[in-house]
């Protein structure tokens, strides 16, 4: 049997929203100077709006004044907003995503008033921007002193997806490179308004809604730039206007704290000084790689991924899974373009969370999600009541493409995708079907075609020789319709496809002792 696609080098694929590849040279020794000047417009007067534009100034002037009389009282109460996310789908999903994400939601966010600006102040820089993000659970008053050109300001100005590894202007334009923002620092107990130079440095890859650049970030005190700490390598995510998103995304990743997910550190908007327009930007983590591009390395060179990085790897995705799980959140659009990884170290972490959600059983959710060649099968049937096992089907795809170096079901439409599983993993029985649509009516051509169930050794060993039983196991207990019964959380992460990770004083090939595996010899 013949599966999937060969390759990623052998197709154009978009870069990765999450983090592509960050030089190794370029993260090194680059320091952040002071940014007093490339602040200071947030200091002046707001220019004359354009007209049609007082009604909206004149509203967010009013209610930002009202806010910031509130926050200067006594104490400051815990922010409890309803906030309706959108996201986008295609027009036969748009009742379930009205269903899915039309209800409100409700989360206690401790506040922090802003950094001392009269209430004046604040009103006159929010003049002409739409109150929009005032509803949002995470906008700050404050935020509206950062005036700072951006390019993400103008959609129209976004370069196409090909050409956005040219984004670069080395005379500042319309974007400022270096720039000292009011940012919310994420913190368990609430989230603190403080102040942060930020530097701009390399393109590092662009998504749907996004385009994300290796940069520095330092804290800095209110009134002396110079007594800056130490700057930081960050990722650096933009966010282009749109305002269904921010509020959800960073509701979920300021929750999430793993050793195996990509972590938020701080968040602040930006308007534009003329046109007023808002723009979202979040700071995180920074890796060196991900596992789709080491994966092209080896391809390039005719190789598969070595098994001891391969394990390594999926050890990680599961214990950052797990993690998630227990939370009450998934992903949804776990593939390897949003794994990140360190080829030194051995790390892994979970990125872009631009499509995770907090799970609650019953809740209808939308079926357009997750990367097609990764949508599990309940996806492709359209079931709109599934659970975090998505993200665990997600997983095992990845694995079965990492160790045959073919895309394992590569479907060239939704339903093209379901028969190319249905194929490869057996036409499913009325019990498997119960278990993972259950209630859903199925068309007859869905079981029409007597497939006979996968046989993983024989399946990956067609392109990898040194695969055997234990990981064939593996694959099968994930990869299988049944949704409670997909391999996962403490099961796992026991199971022997990982005994080789055992090992406390297993190094690396480059010398790096193993990386920390939550569980691993539990």
């Amino acid at each position: 049997m013949v599966v999937g696609k060969v390759s990623r080098s052998a197709e154009p694929t978009q870069p990765s929203e999450a983090l592509a590849v960050a030089s190794a040279t370029t993260a090194q020794g680059t320091t952040v100077a002071a940014a007093a000047a490339a602040g200071a417009s947030a200091a002046t007067a707001v220019p004359a709006v354009k007209e049609g534009n007082n009604n909206n100034g004149a509203a967010a002037a009013a209610t930002v004044a009202a806010m910031t009389a509130a926050s200067t009282q006594k104490s400051v109460k815990a922010s409890k907003a309803t906030s309706v996310s959108r996201t986008d789908s295609q027009a036969d999903d748009a009742k379930s995503k009205r269903d899915e994400d039309g209800k409100s939601t409700r989360s206690n966010i401790a506040t922090t008033s802003p950094l001392s600006f009269p209430a004046e102040v604040i009103a006159e820089a929010a003049k002409g921007v739409k109150p929009d993000n005032i509803e949002n659970d995470f906008f700050d008053p404050s935020f509206y002193k950062n005036q700072v050109a951006m390019r993400q300001h103008d959609p129209e100005k976004r370069p196409k997806p090909a050409k956005r590894e040219v984004i670069h202007d080395p005379n500042g334009g319309d974007e400022a490179n270096l720039i000292r923002v009011i940012a919310k620092e994420v913190n368990p107990t609430g989230d603190k308004l403080c102040y942060i130079t930020v530097k701009q440095a390399t393109f590092l890859g662009a998504g749907a809604f996004s385009d994300v650049f290796l940069g520095y970030v330092s804290k800095t005190p209110r009134h002396n730039s110079k007594e800056q700490k130490d700057p930081v390598a960050v990722a650096i995510k933009k966010i282009w206007p749109d305002p269904s998103r921010e509020d959800r995304q960073i509701g979920v990743h300021r929750c999430l704290d793993h050793i195996n997910l990509v972590k938020l550190r701080y968040y602040y908007v930006c308007v534009h000084p003329r046109t007023k327009v808002t723009m979202w930007t979040l700071i995180m983590d920074l890796m060196p790689s991900t596992v789709a591009h080491e994966q092209s390395r080896y391809i390039d060179k005719g190789k598969i991924m070595p098994f001891l990085f391969v394990k390594m790897f999926t050890y990680q995705t599961f214990a950052g899974l797990q993690y998630m799980e227990r939370m009450n959140y998934f992903h949804r659009d776990v593939k390897p373009e949003n794994l990140l990884v360190c080829m030194l170290t051995g790390k892994l972490k979970i990125g872009d969370f631009g499509s995770a959600k907090h799970y609650k059983q019953g809740n209808r959710l939308s079926s357009y999600q997750v990367t097609r060649y990764y949508r599990a099968p309940e996806l492709c049937l359209r079931y709109n009541y599934y659970d975090p096992t998505v993200d665990v089907w997600a997983a095992g795809c990845i694995l079965a493409e990492l160790v045959t170096n073919r895309i394992i079901f590569y479907g060239s439409n939704n339903r093209d995708q379901l028969f190319k599983i249905l194929r490869i993993c057996g036409t499913p029985t009325l019990a498997q079907l119960a278990q993972c649509c259950p209630g859903m009516p199925i068309e007859d051509e869905i079981t029409a075609t007597a497939y006979p169930p996968a046989d993983w050794l024989k399946i990956v060993r067609r392109y990898n020789r040194g695969f055997n039983s234990v990981g064939a196991d593996f694959l099968h207990k994930v990869l299988r319709y049944e949704r409670s019964l997909r391999l996962r959380g403490d099961e796992a992460l026991r199971h022997p496809f990982f005994d080789s990770l055992r090992n406390p004083s297993g190094r690396m090939p480059s010398g790096h002792p193993f990386p920390p595996l939550i569980g691993i010899n539990c």
